[in-house]
């Protein structure tokens, strides 16, 4: 009984989560194994066809670039954003505020508009391509939109602040007594980081990694604006098997797969931190 009134404030939590989060994920469970005919209506009978197709050549190529571009974003978020997550924390109060409001501030704006914004400023007749011909540095428009580096560029302009923030939490925790010690004993800055700083930050890095991983396996209309379709993920992929090929069992089969990635980078996650806990005791 003791326990239960401990627990009790919990209750409404799980029960929404069940509801929000259990119920669906079980649907499209449920989903993935059903057929459907000619028509694109679902069939109630047990099949392992959907998850055999994600096997097919072309979708494989489709995983891999998923992965590839979550993963690419993580790692460009994390080299500019460990930087400025570690100077922010070194900030006055006053100064750390602000600087963390202007990190935050993008999220004040919708994703959407903020993607039109790229394409604004790296279209054909966009404000880059218009001032370089303008000064005559070029005589037609670079070629700047639908290409793997443009999705890229946008994925972590939108992602980026996850990493910060995840790193900055993490910096600003940082024992000082550690590098005081270790200034003392005679090491100087980059041996201070490399062997204090940087081990105890990255329970940081590995969240803001994960952070990053996971939207970017399915920001499908970042793909969608700068990649004019010639580069297909697996978020667009899923969206196209729903609302245009009418295939919603091969899209649910392709949702889990995704969900299965998540999950080993959730697993990697719990695995670097727990690692990094036992090594500090």
């Amino acid at each position: 009984m003791k326990k239960f009134k401990q627990n009790a404030p919990a209750i409404p939590i799980l029960v929404w989560f069940g509801l929000l989060v259990g119920i669906p994920l079980i649907f499209v469970l449920v989903l993935s194994f059903l057929s459907r005919d000619s028509l694109g209506n679902i069939v109630v009978e047990f099949t392992l066809d959907n998850y055999k197709r994600i096997f097919d050549p072309i979708y494989l190529k489709v995983f891999f670039n998923s992965f590839l571009l979550a993963t690419l974003t993580a790692l460009i978020t994390l080299l500019i954003g460990y930087p400025v997550a570690y100077f922010t924390a070194k900030l006055e109060t006053k100064k750390k505020a602000l600087a963390i409001l202007l990190i935050i501030l993008p999220f004040w704006i919708s994703s959407l508009l903020r993607t039109y914004g790229w394409i604004i400023l790296l279209g054909n007749r966009g404000l880059i391509n218009n001032i370089l011909l303008n000064l005559h540095i070029i005589d037609k428009p670079l070629g700047m939109m639908y290409k793997f580096g443009t999705i890229l560029t946008g994925t972590a302009y939108m992602l980026i602040p996850f990493m910060i923030i995840a790193i900055y939490n993490s910096v600003d925790k940082l024992d000082k007594s550690l590098l005081e010690a270790s200034y003392d004993l005679g090491a100087g800055k980059w041996k201070t980081f490399f062997s204090i700083t940087l081990p105890l930050t990255i329970p940081g890095i590995a969240g803001g990694f994960t952070l990053v991983f996971i939207p970017a396996l399915g920001l499908y209309f970042i793909s969608d604006l700068l990649g004019g379709g010639k580069n297909i993920f697996l978020g667009n992929l899923i969206n196209s098997m729903v609302t245009k090929g009418r295939n919603r069992p091969l899209a649910a089969a392709f949702s889990v797969g995704m969900i299965v990635m998540v999950l080993i980078v959730l697993f990697i996650y719990n695995r670097i931190t727990r690692n990094n806990k036992e090594r500090l005791l």
